[in-house]
């Protein structure tokens, strides 16, 4: 059946005429007007072919076609998930204005594009921004002002927020407790993975965008400090996984699981990676973002032990840092649709694809030579693509299209990496 919204009518049969003067008409018409004949013709309506309908399974294929087809057809979801945001000291300097006031959203103006195309955002907050009261500071023992947090929501748009991470508990649980109240005026964004409370810790939060629930479960590997198990979600705690990820499964539409593992610096997954990936895939995870490991790592669809897959972005690397290392300075957007075919259908993950990142900053030879961190300056986050005249400022010697081709062979080929 056409899609078309006005299909030509067939037309009606008239009466039957002689022959022989529907012959000599026909005749004289063709005398009169030429080739008009042809060009009425060409201006005929023509037949719509019919237009592909979104396919139903619920597991879609990573390249499936993402646009409605009809008007009952939902437009997808878009959601970006955006990796460690990282506010190492030289961060904090130059988000410090003179009038002692503090703006880290200057950092993103080279992703706006990235950032409003999007519909829902995830973002990992690294560390603790528990403000000025317990003392700014960078590596290894982190807190920022609570402006981060807000900078994080209202310029960046951060929607879903990790905060759990092996820096969450820096400024142990008074920190975390301040983190949270910081979020707290910050809605509608969700936060999950440190709490105040046990009462906080079993409630998965629900974002909701078009009529679809998405729940956040959050997770880390380890912490740095010394932490007791209702103030941070640890992977290792079995009965806990279970339980949220029961209650994430009851409550949404679409669960997504962050995890905060992995080996640093490292682009290899881990055992432990795979083994908790799985697990969760297993209670019902739709979408696992991984973080921690400051660079990249594969991305995988894992087959559910009670169908369907479960899409894992094992590491999207570092967003917002000011780490040394190239690697440590390419991120990853990474993008995945929402889709249902049809309104208030079962929700399906697809179409996962990315932007390459790169985080740059001005050090000198001099400076970089003599160990001067506090000297990094002119801080901005820009697609990898448009980031030539950029890297050609640095010591790495590599253009964009290398960078961009040794991290898709990372990445695989189950994700497409898009310019921006």
């Amino acid at each position: 059946m056409s899609d078309d919204p006005n299909p030509v009518a067939p037309a009606r049969r008239r009466p039957a005429r002689r022959t022989r003067l529907a012959i000599t008409l026909s005749v004289v018409a063709l005398l009169l007007i030429g080739g008009g004949a042809a060009a009425a013709f060409a201006f005929m309506p023509h037949p719509v072919e019919p237009k592909p309908k979104a396919s139903s399974s619920a597991t879609p294929s990573p390249s499936a076609s993402s646009k409605p087809t009809t008007p009952d057809v939902p437009k997808p979801i878009s959601v970006i998930a955006m990796g460690d945001m990282l506010p190492h000291d030289s961060v904090n300097q130059n988000a410090k204005q003179a009038d002692g006031t503090w703006n880290y959203g200057q950092f993103f103006t080279g992703i706006t594009k990235e950032l409003d195309a999007a519909d829902v955002r995830f973002c990992n907050q690294e560390v603790p921004s528990a403000g000025v009261e317990f003392g700014i500071s960078g590596y290894p023992t982190f807190n920022a002002p609570t402006e981060f947090a807000r900078d994080l929501r209202k310029t960046v748009g951060c929607d879903l927020v990790n905060t759990a991470t092996n820096h969450t508990a820096d400024k142990g649980v008074e920190g975390i407790a301040a983190t949270r109240k910081a979020w707290d005026t910050l809605k509608p964004a969700i936060v999950d993975g440190a709490n105040r409370s046990a009462q906080e810790q079993q409630t998965v939060p629900i974002f909701e965008k078009d009529g679809v629930k998405i729940a956040l479960v959050s997770f880390a590997e380890y912490s740095n400090a010394p932490i007791d198990g209702v103030s941070l979600n640890l992977m290792s705690n079995d009965a806990l996984v279970t339980q949220l990820m029961a209650q994430a499964r009851k409550q949404a539409d679409v669960v997504i699981v962050s995890a905060h593992w992995g080996t640093e610096d490292s682009h290899e997954v881990n055992d432990q990676q795979r083994g908790f990936a799985q697990k969760v895939a297993n209670l019902g995870a739709d979408v696992v973002i991984g973080t921690g490991p400051h660079v990249l790592q594969p991305v995988a669809w894992l087959d559910r032990s009670g169908g369907g897959r479960t899409l894992v972005w094992y590491s999207i690397g570092n967003m917002l840092n000011t780490q040394i290392a190239l690697d440590q300075r390419t991120g990853l957007i990474a993008r995945f649709e929402l889709a249902r075919a049809k309104a208030g259908g079962p929700v399906t993950v697809q179409n996962p694809t990315g932007v390459l990142t790169y985080m740059h900053y001005d050090w000198t030879a001099e400076d970089e030579a003599a160990n001067r961190l506090d000297a990094r300056k002119n801080l901005s986050i820009t697609p990898l693509a448009d980031s030539a005249s950029l890297l050609s400022r640095t010591r790495f010697g590599v253009t964009p299209a290398q960078q961009a081709e040794a991290s898709a062979k990372i990445l695989g080929p189950d994700v497409k990496l898009e310019p921006r």
